[in-house]
Formats: structure tokens, sequence, C-alpha cells
């Protein structure tokens, strides 16, 4: 017998904070679809829900854009650390 897809859910509060991160282009839907497991269908119909769709033709702010810059540069540096934790785990072994 074929067994039935499980489908990851997501509460209200965190369905708005994917498409936030889609909404001010801060991630890509399909950056966020492989993250999260969902397609970029769900992440777009997120969007519209708490959005009112892409934001592509409204002109951001200056506070908006300031916004999106940080997010941008604390995710790279997030993934920086990353790497450097395991970078230290690798270097960091004795040679036998």
């Amino acid at each position: 017998m074929e067994e039935k897809r499980k489908y990851a859910r997501f509460s209200e509060e965190k369905q708005k904070q994917i498409s936030e991160l889609s909404f001010l282009k801060i991630k890509t839907k399909v950056e966020l679809s492989k993250e999260y497991g969902i397609t970029t269908n769900t992440v777009a119909a997120w969007e519209k829900k708490y959005f009112g769709g892409p934001k592509e033709d409204m002109e951001l702010s200056s506070q908006d854009k300031e916004i999106i810059r940080l997010k941008k540069l604390l995710k790279e540096k997030e993934e920086d650390i990353e790497i450097l934790k395991k970078a230290t785990a690798i270097f960091s072994r004795k040679k036998r």
C-alpha cells in the first residue's frame, strides 16, 4: 500500500516570516522552497496572503532599503560563521 505524503505544517507566524523573506527580496522563492520543503507556489500564496503580492513595482523607503541591506548582511555573516566553524573543526583535528 502506498504511503501518503506528509506535508510540512507551519504556523501563521512562520508562514508570515517565510513570505516576508521573499517579499523583501532577501531570498528567492526557489531558495525558500528548497530550505523549507515547500513549493514556490506556496511561498507566492503566503506572500499574497500577508503582503498583497510581490513588491516589485512599489517604491521602497530608505528605511526599508536599509533593513533589506542589513538582513542580507546578517545572512552572509551567519553563513561565514558556519563555514569558519566547520573549517576550525577540520583543521583542529590531530594528525595521527
